[in-house]
């Protein structure tokens, strides 16, 4: 039965009271849980005497018994030819109760006799029952059931199971089969059985109730794991987003070279310098040349964000290079060339930004020019998603000659409708999150 050990004494410590308080001659208390099947593992819950001085119940003073915890199992007291008869066994396996009213000639308390106590041991047992649909879903099948002495399940012929028995001492003489004291220990028995039977029922709806806040909660995790995956997913949104940015931003710096055929592009630079590396790989045999020339190669692939640029080349390239220098012997005249390719390389990022050589683009407007170098050196990301209009009213509303202009202009609308959209998706997602977590949502 699904009753917690404190709750399920407390009942039997009041069923006692009960008893004793209505029964004078009754002076000692016992109740013992039995279950689950197929063990009906016996166990004392609780004891308690009364103080014939005063009339209060002490509690945890009882003898020793076989039934303290852990208790017995079925097999270890029940009957079996030549042994040792209990009354508990005849109280659970027969669910009638049994009453010890000449303990001396009685054949359960054979122990008691062997001790020399039987004189003590005037009492009745009374077994408490529950019906087998109310204490179950399904009804457990013949092979869950324990054996009797004659190789039968127990209870096949009773729609009850045994789940408690409480067991009564009296005075000597003062107990008789069927008496009043015996009929009062039966209603009482059945009191406790529709209490623990209740117990049993708030102990189940609580133990689903805690499953499914547990499924709940566990639903809650996953749905929430599989969103934060759909989320990094959309990332791919943004650097998409980036991407046609960096397309623009190259477009921008190729017009500027157009413009000023003097200047040294990027990718001239990049490309002499590693002519420089290659021939001197040729002669050291560095493992670290080809390296920085594959770092140079990435740089001179990416259009990125001038101080991205700059960054790459201060932490990638540089380090490397200063680490070549400390390990081959280089003349100071490769060495300036190619320190001089490196600090050209620096300046070159931010040739997109130079004023005097934007002035000299005479076929734009100041406005539209100002317009372009704000929009292309930057990036978008969650906090900046509103300014994707003024890339789509660019490349909209102005007569720009780009290289497949319609089809980057469709890109940021469709990106455009997209990341509007997952603000909203995760609002909503998250409000129904909190709903299924407390059991709201319907």
């Amino acid at each position: 039965m699904r009753i917690s050990s404190s709750v399920l004494e407390d009942v039997c410590k009041r069923m006692i009271e009960i008893i004793l308080f209505c029964l004078p001659d009754a002076f000692r208390g016992t109740i013992y849980y039995v279950g689950p099947i197929p063990d009906l593992q016996t166990i004392r819950i609780a004891s308690g005497r009364r103080n014939r001085q005063t009339d209060e119940i002490i509690w945890g003073v009882a003898n020793p018994s076989d039934y303290d915890y852990p208790g017995k199992a079925w097999d270890a007291y029940r009957d079996r030819p030549g042994g040792i008869l209990e009354a508990m066994a005849w109280c659970v396996e027969n669910q009638k109760s049994w009453t010890a009213e000449d303990p001396e000639k009685n054949i359960r308390c054979v122990r008691k006799q062997l001790e020399g106590k039987a004189t003590e041991d005037y009492h009745h047992m009374e077994p408490v029952l529950v019906r087998k649909i109310d204490l179950w879903n399904e009804l457990p099948p013949l092979t869950d059931y324990p054996m009797n002495h004659l190789e039968k399940p127990v209870w096949q012929e009773t729609p009850f199971a045994t789940v408690a028995v409480i067991k009564i001492h009296f005075t000597p003489g003062s107990i008789r089969r069927g008496d009043k004291s015996t009929r009062v220990i039966k209603k009482l028995s059945e009191s406790l059985g529709t209490q623990m039977l209740s117990l049993h029922a708030r102990g189940v709806a609580l133990e689903k109730e805690k499953r499914l806040a547990e499924e709940r909660q566990e639903t809650c995790n996953t749905l929430a794991h599989e969103f934060r995956n759909i989320m990094a997913r959309t990332g791919f949104a943004y650097r998409a987003i980036n991407n046609e940015i960096s397309y623009l931003r190259e477009l921008w710096e190729s017009l500027i070279y157009r413009h000023n055929p003097e200047v040294l592009t990027k990718h001239k630079i990049i490309a002499d310098v590693n002519s420089v590396l290659r021939k001197l790989q040729k002669k050291s045999g560095s493992r670290e040349i080809p390296r920085l020339v594959r770092h140079l190669d990435q740089l001179k692939e990416n259009t990125l964000l001038p101080e991205q640029s700059a960054m790459w080349l201060q932490r990638k390239i540089r380090p490397l290079w200063t680490s070549i220098l400390s390990k081959n012997q280089i003349s100071a005249a490769l060495r300036r060339q190619i320190e001089g390719y490196l600090n050209n390389l620096a300046e070159s990022f931010y040739i997109g930004l130079n004023q005097t050589l934007i002035d000299k683009i005479d076929n734009l407007s100041d406005e539209l020019k100002l317009n372009w170098t704000e929009l292309v050196y930057r990036e978008i990301d969650g906090r900046t998603n509103g300014i994707l209009k003024d890339y789509i009213e660019l490349l909209d509303k102005t007569k720009l000659e780009i290289p497949h202009k319609r089809q980057t202009l469709k890109n940021f609308i469709y990106f455009k409708s997209l990341i509007e959209l997952v603000p909203d998706i995760e609002n909503k997602l998250n409000d129904r999150l909190e709903l299924l977590k407390n059991g709201n949502l319907s």
